[in-house]
This record gives structure tokens, sequence and C-alpha cells, in this order.
């Protein structure tokens, strides 16, 4: 019995230390520190995301930072690409375990009956390679680990950059409809007048129809802006998570006189920003150390497998001696009988039984010792995969140089569209529309005097509105393209990370508004 109990026990034992159990994701919280730090916001990945929109009034007003944290929480492709963190904590994990041991047994049974013989290994046979390969595994999982937290981090930064940008268009587009709403208002006036005029023989049919034309024109203008406002609206509302909600709500207004812009940042400094806090780009540093650990894994499974294990024997047995057999017996005395009819011979004493037919007794014996098994690497070496490794290792980096060099491009590109469109800003504002504004007091002036013509006034304060719509286009390509430049610098530039307890700092065209969140049970 003590080989059996030998044999229990080491099972036992090996199951009890092969049980580890999986553990929930361990760098979750680095991803959304990380995030916070750049974005201002610290997303809420260990929750779930809300299952029913807020309930927006007809007079809610979303905030763009109140439109990121919904999207942080609530958006379904982050949240998917917040489960690479625990496929990749699961893989390293893995990369620590010992190959499961393995049991032999081997029962063969005698032709003459008995006990069996056993053969088998009394210790499970464990491969010992794990010993110089586990090191290495988990350098890899470990270094794959710390890409994925980067990339979901930076994840977290583009869906930011998509709301912002979103919510710039919308404000846009909804200052955009309150202009042409005024022309609208202006070029309806005009008709009337000149259907007063026209009354009167003062004024052609030509001009009154060229005036209608005109308003139809504005109004269809309108109705394809407000179809683009609720487009704009609804793309917002898939970003934040919210694809079926209603669009009962509005943005913060901007208006292109009043607001505060800031000139850009230094191309130079804002590149060093970029090379210094761009997540995707020190992923792709990760995924190169991690290519290059997998070299050394590479050739570490090249070596020869080896494994060590203790063997055990038990020689077959019969049981107690049951005589001669039937067939013992009749063989025996047909040779008898043979013998004596050729040699004529008398009768002789019973003969012993011949060899084949006599019982043999055997005794049970048992052999154990160790037992090692020894690949012999002739013919594979691993040296193919060594090779590809290689390559990919010089893959990984040629690619993490290109993206440097397009990181590089999309903050001079960035910093190029904002510099222009704040300048336009400025000359609008300091120059074209003073003399545009000028221009019309002049009109307003000489249609008092009787000098000019009512529509001629009403020109006059049609090509203020135009003007202003031309210094708004400039305003949303400045904040679009400063949500790009935050983005190609790798975070919000000059945005301290939010301390437990307060609240994110509101943009700067943006008032902090309450936006209610009652929800229906």
């Amino acid at each position: 019995m003590r080989p059996k109990r030998l044999l229990a026990c080491t099972l036992v034992s090996v199951t009890i230390l092969g049980c580890v159990a999986n553990r929930p994701p361990a760098k979750l919280d680095a991803a959304a520190d990380l995030a916070a730090e750049r974005l201002g916001q610290r997303p809420e990945w260990a929750a779930s995301w809300d299952a029913a929109p807020p309930e927006w009034s007809g007079e809610a007003v979303l905030s763009a930072d109140e439109a990121v944290a919904l999207a942080l929480r609530n958006n379904r492709m982050l949240r998917a690409d917040v489960e690479m963190i625990g496929q990749a904590d699961a893989d390293l994990l893995q990369a620590g375990l010992l190959q499961n041991p393995m049991v032999s047994l081997m029962v063969m049974f005698p032709d003459g009956g008995g006990r069996s013989m056993l053969r088998g290994s009394g210790v499970p046979i464990q491969p010992l390679q794990d010993l110089w390969l586990i090191p290495a595994r988990r350098e890899v999982a470990t270094a794959e680990l710390q890409q994925a937290v980067l990339r979901v981090a930076d994840r977290a930064i583009e869906t930011a950059t998509a709301v912002r940008t979103a919510y710039a268009k919308l404000q846009y587009t909804q200052r955009a409809i309150a202009l042409i709403r005024d022309n609208v208002q202006l070029a309806e006036q005009s008709v009337r007048i000149i259907q007063t005029r026209q009354a009167v023989g003062q004024s052609s049919q030509v001009a009154l129809n060229l005036a209608r034309i005109r308003v139809l024109n504005l109004r269809s203008e309108l109705l394809t802006m407000e179809s683009d406002y609720r487009a704009e609206q609804r793309e917002l509302l898939l970003l934040v998570g919210f694809a079926g909600a209603p669009d009962r709500w509005t943005v913060a207004p901007v208006h292109e006189m009043t607001d505060v812009l800031s000139p850009p940042g230094d191309e130079v400094e804002l590149m060093a920003l970029g090379a210094e806090q761009r997540l995707d780009l020190k992923a792709a540093e990760w995924t190169v150390q991690a290519a290059e650990r997998r070299i050394a894994l590479m050739q570490r499974e090249g070596w020869p497998d080896l494994s060590l294990g203790l063997s055990f024997e038990r020689a077959a047995a019969p049981g107690a001696a049951r005589g001669p057999t039937f067939g013992a017996l009749a063989g025996n005395a047909s040779a008898q009988a043979v013998t004596d009819r050729v040699y004529g011979l008398a009768p002789m004493p019973k003969a012993p039984m011949i060899a084949p037919w006599q019982p043999k007794m055997r005794e049970m014996k048992w052999t154990l010792g160790p037992m090692l098994d020894l690949e012999v690497p002739l013919f594979d070496q691993n040296q193919a995969q060594v090779a590809k490794a290689r390559h990919e290792y010089d893959q990984k980096r040629a690619q993490y140089e290109a993206r440097a060099q397009e990181i590089t491009r999309d903050i001079r590109a960035a910093v190029l569209r904002q510099r222009q469109a704040y300048d336009q800003v400025e000359l609008y504002r300091s120059a074209i529309l003073p003399e545009v504004e000028r221009n019309l007091g002049l009109a307003q002036q000489a249609f008092v005097a009787g000098q000019e013509d009512l529509t001629i006034y009403l020109q006059a304060q049609e090509d203020v509105i135009m003007t202003r719509r031309k210094a708004l286009e400039f305003l949303r390509d400045y904040y679009v393209s400063g949500v790009e430049l935050e983005r190609a610098v790798g975070g919000r530039i000059g945005v301290e990370p939010a301390r437990e307890g307060e609240a994110p700092a509101e943009p700067r065209s943006a008032a902090p508004i309450e936006v209610s969140h009652e929800r229906q049970d």
C-alpha cells in the first residue's frame, strides 16, 4: 500500500498547488489615472455604464466637460477597449504558471493469472523548461500589459477629442442658425418694403421677385442648418453613449465677437510636450520592448526540453500453486506412450512434467528510480522563430519611429491651423467687422437723411450678418484646431489634474451650467 499512498498524496498536493485563481485587473486604476492627468477628469471604469439617459428638458444646456464625462463612462467602444487590460492581465498571470505535471500508469495482465504487472511514475513528471521560460514569458506579458494600459488611456483621450470636436461644431451651428434667422427677418422686411414701393409705382416686379427668391434661399439654408444641427446632436449622443436619447437640449453659446481667445503656444515647446505625454507613443515604445523580450523568449524555447520524475515497476506474479492443468497432464501422458511404443520399453516410473507445461513460481519484485526525459535538438532549434522575432522587433522599432514622425507632423499642422484661424478671427474683429458696421452706420444716416433707399440700409445690415457668419466660421476652426492640438500633444494644454472632491474646470468657451440628471425608475 505504500506506493499507492505515495501516488495519492502526490496527486492531492499537485492539485492544491495548481489551484491559482484569476484576479481582477490590477492596472485599471492606473489607466484611469493617466487619462485624468491629461483630461482633467477621471473615468469611472470600475462602475457599469448608465442604462438610462439623463432627462433633459427643453431648456437644459449640456456643457463640454459634462459631455466628456458622460462619454468616458458610457461610450461602448471605449468600454470595450477597457477590457483589453483584463485580457493582458490574465495573460501575465498565465505566463507565470508552471505546466501541468503528467502522471503515467500502465497495467499488464499475465496470461497465467495472478497479480498484474504495474508500471508508472511514482511522482508526477514535471517539465523543467519552465524554470527558464517563465521569467522570459513574464517579461513579455508585463510589457504587453503596460502597452494595454497606455492604449486604453490614449483611447480615452481620443474619445474626449471626438466629443469636444462635435461639441465645437454644435456651438458653431447653433450660433449660425441664430444669424441666419436674423438674416431671414431682414430679407422678409425688404420684401415688404419693395411690395409697398411697387404699390405706388416706385419699384418693379423683378425687384420684388429677387427679394422673394432671396428669402426662399435663406429659408432653405436655415432648414439645412437646422437639420445639420440635429444630426450633430445625434452624433454627440452616440459618443456619450445615449444614441436613443432625446435631443431637447442645447450647447453652451459662443459669440464671434466676445469669446476670449488665446494665441497658439510655441511650436517647439508643444512638440516637446507631445513627446513627453503622448500615450500612444509610449505604448509603441512598450511594443518595441515586448518584441525585444520576445527574442530572448524564442531563444530559450530552442533549448532542449527536460522533464524529471520518479518511475516504479511491480513485476507480475502468479497466485497460489494449483498443480498441473488438464492440458499439462494430457501432454505428459502422450509423450510417455510414444516413448514406450518406439523403444519397446517396459512401463517406467512416472516421469516429471515437461518444462512447457510445468508451472513456474515467480516472486513479486518492486523497482523504483528517477526518470529523465531529454529532448535532442538535432533538427529544430527554434531558429526560424528567433529570426521571425528579430524581424518583428525591427518592424516595431520602425513603426515607433514612424509614429513619432506622425505626432510631430500632427502638432505642427494643428498649430498652423489654429494660428491661421486665430489670425483670421482677430482680423475680422479688428478690421473687417468694424468696417462693415461703420458702413451700416453710414447707410442708416443716409437713409434718415433721405439720401439712400431703405433697401440699401437693409443690405448693409445683411452684410454685417454675413460678415459675422464668416468670422464665426473661423472661430469654429479655432476651437476645432485647438481640440486637435490638445490631442496631438496628448492631453489638454495647461489643465491640472482634478483633485479628489473637486469638479473639473470648465472650458474657456462654456459657462458652468447645471444639467438635470433625474431619471425615471
